[in-house]
This record gives structure tokens, sequence and C-alpha cells, in this order.
């Protein structure tokens, strides 16, 4: 057993984590200056290097998974950091051509994709019951509340030059120096390779809703500065400002979700798929920025109902042993697989019934997808409960 200082220091570790998973956006805050320094190809082409991040994050994290039957945890958790860092000082001193942008990305992304799902794993390795439940819930805070920083800052050292904004892939650095010292040498539960075959079911239930919340959830950032273009409501940075809001009201979620998850469970599922409905049916109709920003708020808040309550039934559902792959299923496969889709997806949904294209027409097909989502999540949830009172 490890002692309560070491359990403080794990969650000092957990949390400095999330403060840096969305460290990527600092080069979403260059793709102009970047297009504009590769002149030879289609911005297409460079929105694409950058989003391989994420999608790397997915090979990443499944190795991960399977690494962790074979090596410990902190092992693992420190050549993840290592490759972001390195990924971030590399890019920022030779970044001469295409290839080389996206090899930094490659190497990004495995990195994150490596680390973080082991990282919050360590939430079912060493807590239980309230604890864990408000730890969950301040991961998602964590994760909002750096997004805004690294938001700020990455726009900052890209005035600079475009590869300045490699930079902010060194906040991995102060975690992995936490991470080094603090993190036990060995797992808490022993390596067992035949936990492979003790996953639950349910945790296909809980990567699926991840998958389609993700799914409608990235609707919002993807389509707002097309929309606030739209509507004529201002200067381009605006959509930055925006998206800064919608992080926010995750950030406030975040930290009283353990109230909200003791009293009623996983309808939060439910709630969240309803207040993003809301968001979206809200910015379908309204004329004053003033509203988009307070839609904006309340939208964000969703996804620190939806990412911890998953976490925290999951934990309570699994062994132990097991705790690394479902968390990398979870917390990193599922979500890049959303996000990865979702434009796409929402794109082609929205092309069915108009043939303009704009924002409103994709708000208003995510915001009908919210709305039968969060339905059948009420009943789903519903069911299961009533079974529950039964059998008890």
């Amino acid at each position: 057993m490890i002692t309560e200082p070491n359990n403080r220091m794990i969650k000092a570790c957990i949390l400095a984590a999330s403060l840096i998973c969305m460290c990527y956006v600092g080069l979403i805050a260059a793709i102009a200056d970047i297009a504009a320094y590769f002149p030879d190809y289609d911005v297409q082409v460079i929105q694409t290097g950058v989003t391989t991040i994420n999608l790397m994050n997915i090979f990443g994290a499944l190795l991960g998974g399977w690494l962790s039957f074979r090596a410990p945890k902190k092992k693992l958790i420190i050549l993840g950091l290592s490759m972001v860092s390195a990924g971030g000082i590399c890019g920022f001193l030779f970044h001469g051509t295409l290839g080389l942008f996206y090899t930094w990305s490659v190497v990004i992304g495995l990195g994150m994709g490596l680390f973080l799902p082991l990282v919050v794993s360590l939430t079912a390795d060493y807590f239980e019951g309230l604890e864990r439940n408000k730890l969950a819930g301040m991961q998602t805070s964590f994760i909002n509340g750096g997004g805004v920083a690294l938001t700020f800052a990455g726009g900052l050292l890209a005035a600079i030059a475009w590869n300045f904004s490699y930079l902010a892939f060194l906040a991995a650095v102060p975690v992995l120096v936490i991470c080094l010292a603090s993190l036990p040498a060995e797992n808490r539960y022993p390596i067992e390779k035949s936990a492979r075959q003790k996953i639950p079911r349910c945790v296909l239930y809980y990567f699926t809703t991840v998958v389609l919340f993700m799914l409608v959830y990235n609707s919002f950032p993807s389509n707002i500065a097309l929309f606030l273009s739209e509507r004529d409501f201002g200067h381009a940075s605006l959509a930055g400002e925006v998206g800064a809001v919608f992080m926010c009201g995750g950030v406030v979620m975040g930290i009283v979700f353990s109230r909200f998850s003791m009293r009623i469970g996983e309808y939060l599922f439910g709630v969240a798929y309803l207040m993003l409905a809301l968001t979206f049916f809200t910015l379908c109709f309204t004329q004053s920025i003033a509203v988009v920003f307070i839609a904006a708020f309340f939208g964000g808040t969703s996804i620190s109902m939806t990412m911890p309550q998953a976490l925290f039934s999951v934990a309570a559902r699994i062994p132990p042993a097991t705790s690394a792959v479902v968390f990398s299923l979870v917390a990193s496969v599922a979500p890049s697989i959303g996000n990865f889709v979702s434009p796409s997806a929402i794109a082609l949904m929205s092309g069915l019934v108009s043939d303009s294209g704009d924002s409103i027409s994709r708000y208003a097909i995510a915001g009908i997808l919210a709305a039968i989502f969060a339905g059948f999540q009420f009943l789903y949830v519903s069911k299961v409960q009533s079974r529950t009172i039964v059998v008890m």
C-alpha cells in the first residue's frame, strides 16, 4: 500500500497531465502562417498535418494498452511525455520541409496517446468512491482550463513565428519531472496478461457513448468560425474568444461534477446531450452575440458531464489490472474517433437536408442528433436501473 502523501503526489501527476492534453491547439493557431510558409501546398494539407496528432493519439493509446501488460505504467508515461517534449523541440528547430512537419505530428501524437490514458488510469488504481468521483470531475476541469491557457499561449507564440508554436509542447517537461519524482516504479496491481480476457462487455457501451458524444460535441468548435462569419458578428479572433468561453463551461462544470453525479448518476449523459441540443438550436435562431457567448458556456458544460461520468462508471466496473487498456479505449481512442469523424459526418448529414452547406444547417443536424441521443440515453439508463431494482 502506498502512503497518503504519495496519493497526493499521484493526484498532482494526474491533474498536471490533464493541463497539457490540449497542447496541440498551439499549432491550430498557426495554421494560416504554416500554409504561408509552404505556399506550394493546399491549406487542407496543412490542416491534415495538424490533425494527424489527434489521429496518432488512437494508435498511441492502443500501443500503450498493449505495452501495459509488459511494462510498468511509469516507464510508459515517461516515454510518452519524452516523445511529446522531443517532438516540440525538434519541430521548433527543424521545420524546413512538409515531411518534417508531418513527422513531428506523428511523434507528438503517438506520445500523447501513450501517456494520457495511462495517467488517467491511475485514477482507478489509487482512488475510490467519492474521492475518485471528485478527481474525475477535476480532470475535465483541468483539461478545459489548460485548453483555454494553451489557446492563448499558442496564439502569442504563433505571432512571433509559426515554428514557435511548437514550444507549447514543452509544457510536457514539468509534467515529466513531476511524474519522475512522484510515480511509483511498479504498478499498484501486478501485470497480468490473462487480464485481457477479463474486460467487461459494459466497456463497449461507454466507448460508444463517448464516440457519439464527441461526434456531436465537436460540431461546436468545428463550425463556430464559419457561423460567426456568416452572421457578420465581427473580427475573426472572436471565434477564439467564443471557443475559450466554451471550454470555460467545462471548467466550471468539472468543479461541481461530483455533486450532480452522486445525485443522478448516468442520467448525466442524457443531460449533457440536452445541453448541446439547446446550444445548437439557440445558435440556429439567435441574432445576438451575447446569446452566442451564453450558449457557448452552457454547451461547454456537457464535456464535464460525459467524460468524467464515463470514466467514473468504467472504473467501478473493471478489474484493476485492465485499467490501462480500458482507459486507453474510453479516454483516448473513443474521443479521438469521435473528433476525427465529426466534421465529415455532420457535413454529410447536413448535405442531405440542405444544399447551402452553411453552419446553420450543420448546427441544426447536430442539435437533432443530440436530442435523439438524449432520448436514447434516458431510456437506456431508466431500463438498466429498473432491472437493478427488480434484481435487488
